[in-house]
């Protein structure tokens, strides 16, 4: 029995008339009679019995209704909700981010993506770029944002911001007049950064350890602000993304230097490979690629804060 003949059974039900029911299904009554009989000689017993004019269910056919009823909800359910779904009605985004990503870029891109998209969920989860890969990879996540590289050959990335390392010191620091911090400048010296959680940190120390240059990492820790203000307090050096130090730097005895050899800093969008990716995830997405295309691309980047270097490098 098709869904359909089920449909046809509860129209001639509801309305207890052959020619009203086929009017409002759009066929002909001789079709719908023909449906109901072949529906009935498939059970084996009839499914109406008139009364005057009208149709009125044997027992079998209420036993038939019931269960058409159940069904065609069922079915309508179903296409309701794949309906909403393919117009980005429903659906949910799993996606994570370090928390200063969060609070620098993506405030106003998810305040603009939920206007546009109000069906779809955001569930957002903060992290260091090491636990959000593997977060990922794991499908805790669907998408996160992190620090290039990607270490993981089961994932996509797409890059979405580009700029530098660099060294935030006081005015009074004995680095702020040098124009370029070089890794070999930091041996023994107490710095304060990201702590292990973070790509960055771990990139940072195998350029020290290549170097034979280790400092000695006075603080480590996932909250920028804090290491800002411990830097600014402790006339200490700080080294962390550009951008990051820049959004925090609020006094005039700021200095920031670049690093040498250059560590590029680089966010990247990263997402299952070779696996399903729902509408909402690729909505978000595309939604992503050209916000952060439309808001960050135009950008100067490596204009550093410092009084000794009056150009960009």
């Amino acid at each position: 029995m098709e869904i359909r003949e089920l449909r046809y059974i509860a129209e001639i039900a509801r309305t207890k008339h052959m020619s009203t029911a086929a009017n409002n299904l759009y066929i002909s009554q001789p079709a719908l009679h023909k449906t109901l009989r072949k529906v009935e000689s498939e059970l084996g017993t009839e499914l109406f019995y008139k009364n005057k004019s009208d149709l009125i269910p044997t027992d079998t056919g209420k036993v038939v209704l019931k269960q058409a009823e159940i069904i065609i909800n069922s079915i309508d359910n179903m296409n309701s909700d794949i309906s909403a779904i393919k117009n980005l009605k429903h659906g949910v985004v799993k996606i994570g981010y370090p928390s200063i990503v969060g609070e620098m870029f993506l405030i106003d891109a998810f305040v603009e993506f939920s206007k546009k998209y109000p069906g779809i969920q955001l569930d957002t989860h903060e992290a260091g770029g090491s636990a959000l890969d593997s977060m990922v990879t794991n499908k805790e996540l669907d998408i996160a944002i992190i620090m290039r590289p990607i270490h993981s050959e089961t994932l996509n990335e797409i890059p979405l911001v580009t700029d530098h390392i660099a060294v935030r010191v006081n005015k009074t620091h004995p680095f702020a007049n040098k124009p370029v911090i070089n890794i070999s400048d930091l041996k023994d010296v107490p710095i304060c950064t990201f702590d292990s959680n973070f790509n960055m940190r771990h990139q940072l120390d195998e350029r020290f350890i290549f170097n034979q240059s280790l400092p000695t990492v006075e603080l480590g820790c996932a909250s920028c602000f804090f290491l800002y203000q411990y830097s600014v307090k402790s006339n200490g050096v700080l080294i962390l993304p550009r951008p990051i130090i820049e959004y925090f730097s609020d006094n005039e005895d700021d200095v920031i230097i670049p690093l040498a050899p250059k560590f590029k800093w680089e966010l990247s969008l990263i997402f299952p490979k070779n696996d399903y990716v729902s509408k909402a995830n690729k909505t978000m997405i595309s939604f992503l690629q050209d916000y952060f295309l439309q808001n960050y691309s135009n950008q100067s980047q490596n204009v550093y804060k410092n009084p000794y270097i009056k150009k960009e490098i």
